[in-house]
């Protein structure tokens, strides 16, 4: 009896195929339905980086195309007339968060600066916003001497047409630079009598800066260090 019962079950579950090896597990190639296991696993999170670098993508695009860079007279006017607004219509995204001030960048730029920014200061003296613009920079004085002596011929050319038509240029005093200075700045300032630019003075600067000479532009309503606190007596 027993024979028989073995035979029988044998024969029900017929001939079984030799076991597979590890090696020849690894071997098969993916079906259509390991590929869809392996898709659910670890689709999603490749998936969701996509779309993050896609949302960032479009961001930087978006703001990019919010910049524009203008003629020079025309981008310093913008600036200007933004002052009694406090810069709010140039501000852009904040590129540098540090204590009493934050860096954004400006939505105006001027052709060929390597960068602009608007800096909000929110200290309890000075709650004043500023304009600069890094315009040159090298490690040969004289071409940086050179640049700051054209740019200072182009802010005198530069001036600001008010909503009734009338106009007022930059006025300020040249100071030349000396090769032994490490920093040397002229100042000029719109001529008019509006009290809103009565502390708004455009400065040039030629400033030695670790290996290099820098040529900037600060378009500034803050008082000097000295002058805090002072505002009062003037």
């Amino acid at each position: 009896m027993a024979v028989v019962a073995y035979a029988s079950v044998h024969a029900q579950v017929g001939p079984q195929p030799p076991a597979a090896s590890p090696a020849a597990s690894v071997a098969k190639p993916l079906t259509r339905d390991d590929s869809l296991v392996l898709a659910e696993a670890g689709g999603v999170v490749r998936v969701d980086t996509l779309a993050i670098l896609d949302s960032l993508s479009r961001v930087d695009s978006l703001l990019r195309a919010r910049v524009k860079v203008v003629a020079f007279p025309s981008a310093i006017d913008s600036v200007l007339r933004d002052f009694p607004y406090s810069l709010r219509h140039i501000t852009g995204e904040v590129v540098l968060a540090q204590g009493e001030f934050e860096n954004y960048a400006s939505l105006v730029v001027v052709p060929g600066a390597q960068s602009c920014v608007v800096t909000r200061y929110h200290s309890a003296d000075d709650t004043t916003a500023s304009w600069q613009a890094r315009m040159f920079s090298s490690d040969d004085f004289d071409e940086a001497n050179r640049e700051y002596q054209q740019l200072y011929r182009q802010l005198k050319t530069c001036y600001v047409k008010f909503v009734d038509g009338s106009i007022f240029y930059l006025e300020g005093q040249w100071e030349p630079a000396k090769s032994g200075a490490s920093f040397t700045t002229s100042t000029l300032r719109l001529m008019t009598g509006d009290w809103r630019y009565k502390d708004v003075k455009v400065e040039l600067e030629l400033v030695y800066l670790l290996a290099d000479w820098a040529v900037n532009i600060n378009i500034v309503s803050k008082l000097r260090d000295d002058e805090v606190g002072g505002r009062g007596d003037q």
